[in-house]
């Protein structure tokens, strides 16, 4: 018998209104938002649970204002821990040992915060957790994974992308995808555009450990601890029975390169901890997890070609001291959620102004705000240059003995997002 040809395969295109790109908090935000809506709405993420590395571990009253519309903030509250206490400054422990200031959430005016707290703690695999499992209860929510986005273009007023996955290609058709695939972003890269700024020399380490910070003075929820070489920040990552903290520092240029050999990473673990760490040696903590990475103060060149758009870390990416880059990437969610449901839902008369406009605030939004502030942020902590340490004592003088400053400081923590396109 004459060997048979095999039929060729006719490609099918699966459809939905709108595809985002990368299950991260900023991706599921926006797909939950949509789903609320009964937009049909599909996420697709290159991993097949959501991402269990270190990263962000506070939200602050900007967020959980949004957090609230959604119908999250309750969830997120019991999982997490809120901050009641404040945030301390302080030196290394090896070092001077001294508390420097400290934001008192007692003190703060009342009647200025909506929330009797600067933030609630969680790790961000555990609030992703939260809008997935809030997601899940909608029909017109779907989430594929193990699909990589290896492409896209728009052809006739549509969207088309493609992925790769267990059973091979799989092909898309949608009127908007979103790229929420971080700072790396396959999307951006797609549509050729330009990732503008530069990468910090130093590299930052990420640390989970159970440690009992609090039981020692100096120590609190929060703590930032100031110095040219040893600098960090100690901060819960959830409830305090859990017992576990975030511990992140920076490593110098000469270093950085090493942190991919494991053993030099946990060697260089441990030798933060002797500098950074209170309470009586040896040590007894336990290391739950360590990731090295480079930090970027980077912003895209466009955040929208056409009907492909770009929030949260694919859109710009920051140094993580402060914890602006979620919070960013959170807002950019909240406010194109906001633009594609007028779209989709109420028939906008002018999708494209509308969209641009969103392009437009929110990548001003990081450049004048979340960009520069992020970069005082890490110069704070670490700089020795003669201004920046009298910046840095003029704010600690005011944080200590000026109750107009700290009412300040209460009247920015709980600001709403000023455009969130929501009329």
């Amino acid at each position: 018998m004459a060997p048979t040809t095999p039929a060729a395969t006719q490609t099918f295109y699966e459809h939905h209104s709108v595809i985002i790109v990368g299950a991260g908090p900023s991706g599921l935000f926006l797909a939950l938002k949509l789903a609320q809506e009964g937009i049909d709405v599909l996420v697709l993420e290159a991993e097949n649970e959501i991402s269990q590395s270190p990263r962000a571990t506070t939200y602050v009253p900007i967020v959980l204002h949004e957090f609230e519309k959604a119908g999250i903030y309750e969830d997120v509250a019991v999982a997490g821990h809120c901050n009641d206490k404040g945030i301390i400054f302080r030196t290394p422990h090896s070092s001077t040992n001294e508390v420097l200031a400290t934001v008192k959430v007692a003190l703060m005016p009342k009647g200025v915060a909506k929330y009797e707290h600067t933030g609630i703690h969680l790790g961000q695999h555990q609030l992703a957790a939260i809008i997935l499992d809030h997601a899940q209860k909608h029909p017109s929510f779907s989430i594929g994974w193990g699909q990589r986005f290896s492409g896209c273009r728009e052809v006739d007023g549509k969207v088309e992308a493609v992925s790769s996955g267990p059973n091979g290609e799989q092909w898309f058709r949608c009127d908007y995808l979103i790229g929420a695939d971080g700072a790396s972003s396959t999307v951006r890269k797609t549509l050729c555009i330009p990732f503008e700024g530069f990468t910090w020399k130093d590299r930052f380490v990420a640390s989970n450990v159970y440690y009992d910070f609090e039981k020692y003075e100096g120590y609190s929820t929060a703590t930032m601890i100031f110095d040219k070489n040893n600098w960090g920040v100690i901060a819960r990552t959830g409830k305090p029975k859990e017992g576990l903290w975030r511990v992140a520092f920076g490593v110098t240029e000469e270093e950085s390169a090493s942190l991919d050999d494991p053993e030099f990473l946990l060697k260089k673990v441990q030798e933060k901890y002797e500098i950074l760490f209170p309470g009586p040696r040896p040590l007894q903590y336990e290391l739950q997890s360590a990731n090295p990475y480079w930090a970027h103060q980077r912003v895209a060149r466009e955040f929208r070609r056409g009907r492909v758009i770009l929030c949260g870390d694919s859109a710009h990416s920051n140094n993580p001291i402060g914890g602006l880059g979620l919070t960013t990437g959170l807002l950019d969610a909240a406010s194109l959620g906001n633009c594609l449901i007028r779209i989709i839902s109420k028939g906008e008369s002018n999708p494209d102004c509308l969209l641009q406009q969103y392009a437009d605030v929110r990548r001003k939004a990081f450049i004048d705000y979340t960009n520069p502030t992020s970069i005082a942020n890490k110069h704070r902590l670490m700089s020795d240059e003669p201004e920046e340490v009298k910046r840095r004592d003029q704010f600690f003088a005011k944080v200590n003995g000026d109750p107009e400053f700290l009412r300040e400081m209460a009247h920015q923590m709980n600001e709403v997002l000023e455009d969130n396109f929501e009329n």
